[in-house]
């Protein structure tokens, strides 16, 4: 009966197939099968556009398929069950043509990973009834015309800090994004690939949903520690090696972003990318014992009741909102804005610009939150980021063990995107978010850093398939999306708007961008990401020199920043965007025991240190279970504005009063383990 139904279906699609015709509509058919050559029967394929889903259609008992379609530009993906999902982006219909589109699907897949390619205009149209020569808009149009001609080479630093392992040699030239001789042999592109960088270090005791997570150590090297493979002069890859600052531009809005915007600085790069950050209002809501309201749908309308912009709030109950983030207008006229609380609109009322402080709000609401984190790494690996990836991947492995430690209460969902350009062996391959974090770091050790040849990459493609095509929690007391890239995107009109709708959709979605600057980015890309970071309530990460690994960073536009060691950097900023106080008004910090003496089960049961209330207009509280060498409160600009040392346990008073208000960073010292966590300091 099944063989019938399944003979029945097939023999429906072939007729709707061949229905009737005119001018105006066009033929998509093509052949889908395995890498070893055999046709699959019975694969999925699914034509969509910016609308959505257009038709779909399966293959016959020849692996073939048909589907008729108006003329215009598609992504299509073909799926089959075990394995990889292919996604072909901006396949262009023509009218009364047949658009012929063969495709191999690879076998394995995991984690409903997606693999997206470009289309690729055959060398010899099988329906050209005329001569001519195919061109697509790309081709017409180089994206790279707004860029640089040639990615700028990467050059190894000569010499280290005591931190970093490496000895000092002469300066050696690395190649920039430069990919293998490619030819043709009936319109298929083939390359020879570059071997791929070593495997990193295992990461230590996942075993899926209800995995043992203890933090991940690497044993020291000596000094003359042998080079790793492929990376010469570099210490082999291990957690704690890489080096890196973070700026937060919203908590530095009026004291520099302001000036940046004033002194015309910004200028060149909002209007490359069409990104004016000027106009923004900062809404904090919270009930009314002070417990922050999280991921609240909260909605910016115009004088005229159009929504201009979408939002929720964080952690901590704010949430960033934008007036003409893409028109560069600025105007004087009055923004109100309504939240959605518990299925009812609130109205807030009319705002007071950022300059001017928070719009705090008070609901009588239950203390309560939700209770997932969803992560997803969106990482380059293109060529040029060889010299750092493997690296990278390290500090990941024990950045996500740290985090699934930390945070035993929450429900810890990962996922990554990788990316590269047009023309190399993929776009996009990703990962869904999952709970299943063991697969997630299998996944992220398996990629290697290949392709390229020029300086801008297919960021958009990227930020679409983690933005727009992840699963993200509908409820989520964080959702960040890391993006590590060395590279700016296109620079065209379409990259530009797909842009802006991926930054509008996470900021809708309550996604933070957390964007992280490898070596060789150039000043537009910076101030892209910061971009980023700003429309999203996220913050900008950039690696530095300090470790002495890979090539030459770029000097960030900032005033002083801390340097710190990149795995402990994105643990903060994780630690920050989730932690939340108790519906006493107590916040708290976790400590984990960074030698590893104590097991996992006694660590999770120590006390963390609590600080309350959180807001403080006043003074605050600072309890500490353990002895403390210091204690330092930092403003938004990185000044310590209190500093406290040896401490030991028991409680202790800060005063605040004197400050102005806004975010502080609480950081306190123990042992070779520093922890931080958010104060906001409010006027009574």
């Amino acid at each position: 009966m099944k063989h019938f139904l399944f003979l029945f279906t097939i023999t429906l699609l072939s007729l709707t197939a061949f229905t009737l015709r005119n001018e105006n509509t066009s033929m998509l058919s093509g052949t889908v099968s395995d890498s070893s050559g055999e046709i699959l029967i019975g694969a999925i394929i699914k034509v969509t556009n910016d609308t959505g889903l257009v038709k779909g259609g399966i293959t016959d008992f020849e692996g073939k398929y048909r589907i008729e379609l108006q003329p215009g530009t598609y992504d299509v993906e073909f799926s089959y069950t075990g394995y990889e999902t292919q996604r072909i982006v901006d396949v262009v219909v023509e009218a009364g043509k047949a658009t012929v589109l063969n495709t191999i699907l690879n076998s394995g897949a995991v984690l409903d990973e997606v693999v997206i390619t470009a289309f690729k205009i055959p060398m010899i149209e099988q329906d050209a009834t005329s001569s001519g020569v195919v061109l697509t808009g790309r081709e017409i149009h180089p994206a790279s015309s707004g860029a640089p001609a040639g990615r700028r080479s990467k050059k190894m630093r000569s010499a280290a800090p005591k931190s970093a392992v490496a000895e000092e040699r002469d300066m050696s030239i690395r190649g920039s994004r430069s990919e293998p001789t490619s030819y043709y042999v009936d319109g298929i592109r083939v390359a020879s690939e570059p071997p791929p960088p070593p495997p990193a270090p295992e990461p230590a005791m996942l075993k899926g949903d209800d995995m043992e997570m203890a933090p991940m150590h690497f044993k020291e090297l000596p000094a003359e520690a042998a080079e790793s493979p492929g990376i010469p002069g570099q210490p082999d890859p291990r957690a704690g090696l890489l080096t890196a600052g973070e700026w937060n531009d919203l908590h530095n809005w009026n004291t520099h972003w302001t000036d940046l915007l004033k002194d015309g600085e910004t200028d060149e790069y909002q209007k490359t990318y069409g990104f004016y950050p000027k106009q923004h209002y900062t809404v904090l809501l919270s009930n009314e014992d002070n417990f922050p309201l999280v991921d609240v749908p909260v909605t910016l309308y115009d004088r005229f009741g159009k929504a201009v912009w979408e939002a929720r709030t964080d952690n901590t109950g704010k949430a960033e909102l934008w007036a003409n983030l893409f028109t560069g207008k600025y105007e004087k006229d009055m923004f109100v804005a309504a939240a959605q609380i518990n299925g009812r609109s609130e109205t807030l009322g009319l705002l007071k610009p950022a300059e001017e402080g928070l719009n705090h709000k008070q609901f009588q609401v239950d203390c309560q939150h939700p209770q997932t984190l969803d992560i997803v790494w969106t990482v380059d690996a293109t060529g040029s980021m060889g010299d750092e990836l493997e690296y990278l991947k390290t500090e990941l492995y024990d950045v996500i063990s740290r985090v699934k430690y930390a945070n035993p209460e929450l429900g810890v969902r990962m996922g990554s995107v990788f990316y590269r350009d047009v023309d190399d062996a993929y776009i996009v391959k990703s990962s869904a978010l999952n709970h299943d974090i063991g697969k997630t770091v299998e996944y992220i050790r398996e990629q290697s850093a290949a392709g390229g040849g020029d300086y801008p990459e297919a960021v958009h493609s990227a930020l679409e398939e983690a933005i727009l095509k992840q699963p993200w929690s509908r409820e989520a007391v964080a959702r960040i999306c890391f993006l590590v890239l060395d590279a700016s995107p296109h620079q065209t009109p379409e990259v530009n708007a797909s842009l802006q709708n991926s930054i509008r959709e996470a900021a809708k979605k309550g996604i933070r961008i957390v964007p992280v600057s490898a070596s060789g980015i150039q000043k537009d890309t910076e101030f892209l990401m910061k971009f980023f970071g700003l429309a999203t309530n996220g913050t900008y990460v950039f690696l530095t020199d300090h470790s002495g690994i890979g090539g030459k960073h770029l000097e960030p536009t900032t005033d002083e920043y801390k340097v710190e060691p990149f795995n402990d950097l994105l643990v903060r900023l994780i630690t920050e965007y989730t932690a939340m106080p108790t519906c006493d008004g107590k916040s708290s910090i976790r400590f984990a025991d960074q030698d590893n003496s104590q097991n996992q089960q006694q660590q999770q049961n120590q006390e963390p240190v609590l600080y309350y209330p959180n807001p403080a207009s006043t003074q605050f509280t600072l309890q500490l279970p353990f002895d403390a060498d210091k204690v330092t409160l930092y403003d938004a600009e990185g000044k310590a504005v209190r500093n406290l040392t040896t401490l030991s346990a028991g409680t202790h008073r800060v005063q605040v009063n004197d400050l102005s208000e806004g975010f502080y960073t609480l950081r306190i010292w123990k042992g070779r383990t520093v922890q931080s966590g958010k104060v906001l300091v409010v006027r009574a």
